[in-house]
């Protein structure tokens, strides 16, 4: 026989394998033995990254050439291809069983098995669903070739119908060869079984499983041929009817499970001559009373097993079943049935199970059950049953199970009466009010009555005598509100009573006698009043949860109860104690009470304790003595408490509780939990707070006192005595239990002096919110313990130099929010370990040099919020711990040296400033309007003075401005404005901007380069605008142009408009520098500007430097006006820095454009020297009288730098040879406040060399 032409899907399944031995493991692929249950087959496991000829054959050379059952998995992570061919199996051959598990296997050749002729059963199951949805496992022709003893076959779990592909070229038709005998094909898609199934050569096929796919239809004849078949699973498909004949060839047939499809017709005779059928499953479907009849299930003599539950039946026929002699279980529940004719299961004479739940019974006649001799099981529940016959259990002798819940019986049917083997009976979830002593009169043999969810209200004496051995008793969710006494007194042998969700207020006296008792329910009643003397000695399981019990009591003290679970949760318990709880209980459920004493040794002798919910109670304190425990053995866990969701108060007898899980050593004391989720409250100096126990510091656990003296302590009769503790009046005195923590609290008291006779001892004193306004000396002496000191926001206005003396232990120090205005320098002296010191929001103005420098180990630095100008902050440097300081809400000077070194500190400690953005600096005086500006640690320009106004007036002021109004055209027409790309920068610096400013015969030019000297004008006003006023000032504009141009710059929108409006009509005006390809050409918008500029030249062309001078008008002939008046404001002081780099420059004000700074390369310090001589020439130097009376007005009224400026520049006319050194800035301050400090340094400095004459007159300067 061989195989037809099979095309199939493949996916999910699950694989459970049973650990062993390891026998290999490498990347990605490990082995190991299994051992199953004891049977000596070898049996291997082994995962894989992928599955293919390769890794099969590195299985076998790892050993597993011997197995018997090998299970292969691969990768759930990796979706990777697998394959296999004929080949792979060569050293596999003893095989037995084959299970290829989640490998992504797409086709599988011809002959893939065919060297594992032992080869018994064989599963492929892939998840080729998650790799894809298109992905199919192609099964070729004879891919099972060679498989001489394959009897199970599982293709499960498919992606895909099953196609038939081409018939494959000298393949011959005929049977398959395979002696098949299990096909599972279930979980895959197909859709419908059709005439010519390769099913029908399976001659030896015993049990085909096609659940789960989405089987619509099958052909008459798909299962012709299959004469072995004896189980046939359709379940779970689409089917919607069967066609006649389909099991007319199948005669073996044993089971038929057709569950869960949409039947809704059986053809006459589809089940006929199936005298083997056993099974026949038709549950879930929607067939109807109308579509069956007497001939549906005729000939099926022996089936056992008929399933018709979940089906659209409305009524049973008297000649249904009249075939089914042997019928066992008849299941029918779930359908909408209201009546079955008389003597319907007459024939049933071996049915010992019927299922009627769930219908629409509304009663059940005397007729009904004739013929069930050996009925056993019966249920009715979920009917609309009212009344039950007398009789109709007549002759149903036998049943030992009868359900009647959920009907409408309003009394116990006296029925019952002829069910004498009964064992249990559910009469629950209908409408019984009362029964009556004889209502279950011959059920001597019921051990089990539920009758949950009734209207029964009191029990009395005799109504439960009739049944001796009853065991279980449920009268849930009743009306009960009182049992007599000796109620149970016959039911000896009852085991558990359920009585929970009643009105029982009073249970002494009521089950102490049914010594079987093991449980016993009665929660969600009204009982006040309990104790344990109500309950039998032998209970083991007690609920009395959701009453009003307020005491769990013991008055006998009964110490030998067995009861091991016990439920009190929900009631209004206020205490336990050692009597509280019996020591044999296991699990204690107490929470949701209102507990809040629990007394020591509690659960001291409760060896068996495993665990105890305590949460959700009133436990404000509580002793660890009280959670002591006998001592645990080693093999056992340590007891698990929950203690949640009390109102802890966390005072000195507390503190026990956040290190109470790391107290396992002595495994005396339980494991909380649910530690991280308690919560309790604070108590301190501070006020309350609630923080989590399992956070909380053990300087936190506090609790008052009011004085203490200490059992060493021998004068606490009389009033002097150090030793003891004594709360000042008005305050608040804490301390833990070991008194390592003393807190005084004596804030808000509005004192005009500090208390007097604060605790020596004291650890943390808090004297916040009073009117002290001085600190006088001494006023702290001898408290050597103090840590923490408050005085804060108590009107401070000066401190003493020996207020914290003796304070060598303090560490935190406030006195922020007070009116202190300076600090000499004294006021910390000797407070060497002090860690943390608060002074922001005082009226500081000034803060002497030595004031923190005894602070060896200050780490956090408060001075935000003072009035702090000039401090300078880089001292604390000297703080070496230091790791946080504020500096911000103080009026910082803008004068140039300052802010810049400010600045420089604050950029390089920005890890330090933790208000860095809230450092402003303040410009203004009596002469020109207050002004502030954000400390920028990146700005690398600084200006004394500032504008409200455009470019050009930001970096001239026009109080400066001489009056002769000449002078500013004079000066600005030499400027040249460089426009360039950001990337260019140090091209341009390095070669066009060096030899422009220093060559050339006119002593350089004054060149502003557009991201060099504009940063900080465009900020200050819109792009647009800035550019404009640039253009306007320059002669000429040199553009740069470059691929970086093209890309940054000329991209940006608003740049390019600024441009184009900046040009408009002076195009000539233009000088093009092009540098590399830039291919300019290509931009529209660039192309007139090509054309009609003044000129283009090309870097490193022929005589560039010649034709670039060429472009740019001569400074020789610029007009520098006579200034003959004394100008209030000074004019132009300037000065080039010779020892600068080239990217990094600073103007420092006063000058025509402002304060800035320039770093030249090393290459133009001769440059930079001679443009210095020129312009600062000695008065007393022979070349003095060819300055130009212009020159020599700028020379006398030169002004000396601003405070913090190291620049020192020569003053004309002096006699002085102490001249200053050359400045840091080109230009220098004007009408600078400096201090004779300064004065004095730098006039103490060496001169510098003389300078040279320069070359000419013409100056240059940069913008």
């Amino acid at each position: 026989m061989t195989a037809k032409y099979v095309f199939i899907t493949l996916t999910n399944a699950a694989l459970l394998c049973l650990a062993s031995t390891i026998i290999s493991e490498s990347a990605g692929t490990s082995c190991k033995w299994l051992s199953e249950g004891g049977n000596d087959t070898r049996s291997a496991d082994c995962t894989l990254r992928v599955l293919d000829p390769g890794a099969i054959t590195g299985l076998a050379a790892s050993g597993l050439d011997g197995a018997l059952k090998l299970r292969i998995r691969c990768s759930d992570v990796h979706h990777f291809e697998s394959s296999f061919n004929a080949q792979s199996w060569q050293r596999l051959t003893s095989l037995h069983e084959l299970h290829v598990h989640g490998c992504k296997v797409l086709r599988i050749p011809r002959g893939a098995f065919q060297p594992l002729l032992e080869l018994k059963k064989l599963t492929v199951q892939t998840f080729n669903a998650v790799w894809g949805a298109s992905r199919f496992l192609e099964l070729a022709p004879d891919s099972f070739h060679g498989l001489r003893e394959l009897h199970t076959l599982e293709i499960v779990e498919s992606n895909g119908e099953r196609k038939r592909p081409k018939r494959v070229e000298g393949e011959e038709e005929g049977p398959c060869r395979a002696d098949i005998r299990i096909l599972d094909l279930s979980r895959n898609e197909i859709t419908r079984l059709q005439e010519n199934s390769p099913l029908l050569g399976l001659r030896q096929l015993q049990e085909l499983h096609l659940q789960r796919n989405s089987i619509v239809e099958i052909a008459g004849d798909a299962l012709q041929g299959l004469t072995a078949l004896r189980t046939f699973n359709a379940s779970y498909n689409s089917l919607d009817s069967l066609p006649e004949g389909l099991f007319a060839s199948t005669r073996e047939l044993r089971e038929i499970h057709l569950a869960y499809n949409g039947l809704r017709d059986l053809p006459k005779g589809v089940f006929t001559r199936l005298e083997q059928l056993l099974v026949l499953n038709l549950a879930g479907n929607r067939l109807g009373s109308d579509r069956l009849d007497e001939t549906t299930f005729l000939g099926l003599i022996r089936l056992i097993v008929l399933d018709l539950s979940y089906n659209a039946l409305t009524r049973i026929d008297a000649r249904m079943f009249k075939d089914l002699f042997f019928l066992q279980i008849l299941d029918l529940r779930n359908n909408t049935i209201e009546r079955i004719e008389s003597n319907a299961f007459l024939p049933l004479y071996n049915l010992h199970t019927l299922e009627l739940s769930e219908n629409r019974l509304r009663t059940v006649g005397a007729q009904l059950f004739n013929g069930l001799f050996v009925l056993n099981r019966l249920t009715l529940s979920g009917n609309a049953i009212a009344s039950v016959d007398p009789l109709a259990f007549r002759n149903c002798s036998d049943l030992k199970e009868l359900d009647l819940s959920g009907n409408e019986l309003t009394t116990v049917p006296d029925a019952l009466r002829d069910l004498a083997l009964l064992k249990t009976l559910d009469l629950g979830e209908n409408r019984i009010s009362n029964f009556y002593n004889g209502s279950f009169r011959n059920l001597d043999q019921l051990t089990g009555l539920r009758l949950i969810g009734n209207d029964i209200g009191n029990l009395s004496r005799g109504m439960l005598w009739d049944l001796p051995n009853l065991q279980i008793l449920n009268l849930a969710r009743n009306k009960v509100q009182h049992v007599e006494r000796y109620a149970f007194e016959r039911n000896s042998r009852l085991e558990a009573i359920r009585l929970d969700g009643n009105f029982l207020s009073d249970i002494n006296g009521v089950f102490t006698s049914i010594a079987s008792l093991l449980l016993l329910n009665l929660s969600e009643n009204h009982i006040e009043w309990f104790d344990y003397a109500f309950i039998p000695g032998n209970l083991k399981w007690l609920d009395i949860h959701g009453n009003f019990i307020e005491s769990l009591g013991n008055y006998y003290k009964i110490r030998d109860s067995k009861v091991k679970t016990l439920d009190a949760s929900h009631n209004r318990i206020t205490e336990l104690s050692p009597l509280s709880v019996p020591d044999s209980v296991e699990l204690l459920f107490i929470n949701n009470n209102y507990i809040g004493l629990v007394r020591p040794n509690t659960f001291r002798d409760k060896v068996n304790l495993t665990r105890v919910d305590m949460y959700a109670n009133m436990i404000e304190t509580m002793e660890l003595t009280s959670l002591l425990l006998t001592k645990v053995p080693d093999d056992r866990a340590l007891p698990e408490f929950y203690i949640g969701g009390n109102p802890f108060d966390c005072n000195c007898s507390m503190d026990w509780l956040p290190a109470i899980n790391n107290q396992t050593s002595t495994r005396e004391y339980p494991r909380i939990m649910d530690l991280d989720n308690v919560m309790c409250r604070t108590s301190g100096p501070r006020g309350v707070a609630i923080v989590s126990a399992s956070a909380a510091r053990s300087e936190q656990f506090l609790c008052r006192y009011e004085a203490h003296c200490f059992a060493l302590c021998h004068c606490c009769d009389f009033d002097a005595c150090d030793c003891e503790m004594t709360c000042p009046a008005g305050c608040k005195c804490y301390n833990d239990r070991t008194w390592n923590t003393n807190a005084v609290d004596c804030s808000g008291l509005a004192a005009e002096e500090i208390p007097r006779r604060i605790p020596m001892d004291a650890t943390e004193v808090y004297l916040d919110g009073n009117v002290l306004r001085e600190l006088q000396n001494h006023v702290f002496i001898g408290r050597k313990n103090m840590r923490v000191l408050y005085v804060n926001a108590s009107g401070i206005e000066s401190i003493q130099n020996r207020t914290f003396n003796g304070l060598n232990n303090l560490q935190i120090l406030h006195l922020e929010e007070n009116r202190i205005r300076e600090l000499k320098g004294f006021e910390f002296e000797r407070l060497s370990h002090l860690r943390e010191l608060y002074l922001q929001n005082n009226l500081i103005g000034f803060i002497g040099n030595l004031t923190f420098l005894p602070l060896r180990s200050l780490e956090i630095l408060r001075l935000s919020g003072n009035r702090l100008v000039t401090f300078p902050v880089w001292q604390v440097t000297l703080n070496a711990r230091l790791v946080e300081l504020s500096l911000g809400s103080n009026p910082w000077s803008c004068r140039c040296k300052f802010l810049q070194e400010l600045s420089s500190w604050v950029s390089d400690n920005a890890h330090k400033v933790v208000d860095a953005s809230d450092v402003w600096c303040y410009y203004g005086g009596d002469a020109r309007p207050a002004y502030r500006r954000r400390l920028n640690v990146n700005e690398t320009v600084c200006s004394d003075y500032f504008s409200q106004g455009g470019v050009i007036e930001s970096i001239m002021i026009s109080d400066y401005l001489p009056l002769v109004a000449a002078t500013l055209s004079a000066v600005l027409v030499l400027l040249v404005i460089v426009v360039l790309a950001p990337n260019d920068q140090d091209f341009v610096l390095r070669s066009l901007a060096m030899e422009l400013e220093h060559g050339g015969g006119a002593g350089g030019l004054r060149l502003c380069l557009h991201h060099r000297d504009l940063p900080c004008l465009l900020r200050a006003s819109a792009p647009t605008s800035a550019v404009l006023e640039a253009v306007d000032a320059s002669r000429r504009v040199l553009l740069v142009l470059t691929r970086n141009f093209l890309a940054t710059e000329w991209s940006r929108f608003e740049f390019r408009a600024a441009l184009h409006e900046a040009l408009r009509g002076r195009a000539t005006q233009l000088i093009v520098v092009q540098a590399g390809h830039a291919c300019p050409e290509l931009d529209p918008e660039l192309r007139p500007y090509l054309r009609n500029a003044g000129a283009i030249l090309t870097w490193g062309e022929k005589r560039f430097w010649e034709r670039l001078w060429y472009a740019i008008p001569s400074p020789i002939n610029t007009i520098v006006p006579d200034i003959s008046v004394e100008s209030k404001s000074s004019p132009l002081v300037y000065k080039r820095n010779a020892n600068a780099n080239a990217n990094a420059y600073t103007l420092d004000g006063g000058g025509l454009l402002g304060e800035k700074t320039m770093n030249l390369a090393s290459s133009g310090v001769r440059g930079q020297e001679r443009s210095q001589r020129s312009l600062f020439k000695d008065s007393s130097s022979p070349s003095s009288s060819s300055s130009s009376p212009t020159t020599a007005l700028m020379l006398q009224h030169a002004p000396p730098p601003a405070y913090s400026c190291g620049a020192v520049l020569p003053i004309a006319g002096s006699s002085d040879d102490h001249r200053r050194p050359l400045s840091e800035h080109i230009y220098s301050s004007i009408d600078s406040d400096y201090s004779t400090l300064e004065r004095t340094a730098w006039r103490q400095q060496q001169p510098p060399p003389p300078p040279p004459p320069p070359p000419s007159t013409g100056q240059a300067y940069l913008v």
